[in-house]
């Protein structure tokens, strides 16, 4: 399980550490598309599979699922991490997630997410006691 926020920053190549216990866990080969809310996701590889398996599903002709593949799906790379621990993010990734030089990992159970410093903030700071109080309701916490 991935869990916890960790500060990292992308090199001058675009390669990006992942915290040695993230690491461990992504397996040989992995992929990394965009996610949700401006980060990117970073799934081992039977999570990737869950994930296009219900993509799958749908109606070829669906709108709806059609701009779902091609959010996740049209934008995935494989990936694998070099011998250092390091997995090279292509500049088109890194645009969209607006990911330059400090980036936040952030393991949220099954995946991890990469966001820009920035955006990570901005995204934490909507969410003061109340909201997280009344979200944990909606969810049956």
């Amino acid at each position: 399980m991935f869990q916890g926020a960790h500060p990292y920053h992308i090199d001058e190549k675009g390669r990006l550490k992942l915290p040695p216990e993230f690491a461990s866990s992504l397996g040989p080969a992995f992929t990394v598309t965009r996610g949700a809310n401006g980060c990117l996701w970073v799934m081992p590889a039977l999570e990737w599979q869950r994930l296009v398996e219900r993509l799958q599903g749908e109606s070829l002709m669906d709108q709806r699922s059609l701009a779902l593949r091609r959010h996740f799906v049209g934008s995935a790379i494989p990936a694998a991490l070099d011998g250092q621990g390091r997995v090279t993010l292509p500049p088109l990734l890194r645009e969209m997630a607006g990911l330059q030089h400090e980036v936040v990992v952030v393991g949220i159970g099954s995946w991890i997410e990469l966001w820009a410093r920035e955006r990570w903030d901005a995204y934490a700071r909507q969410f003061d006691d109340f909201t997280i109080e009344e979200l944990a309701r909606s969810a049956g916490l």
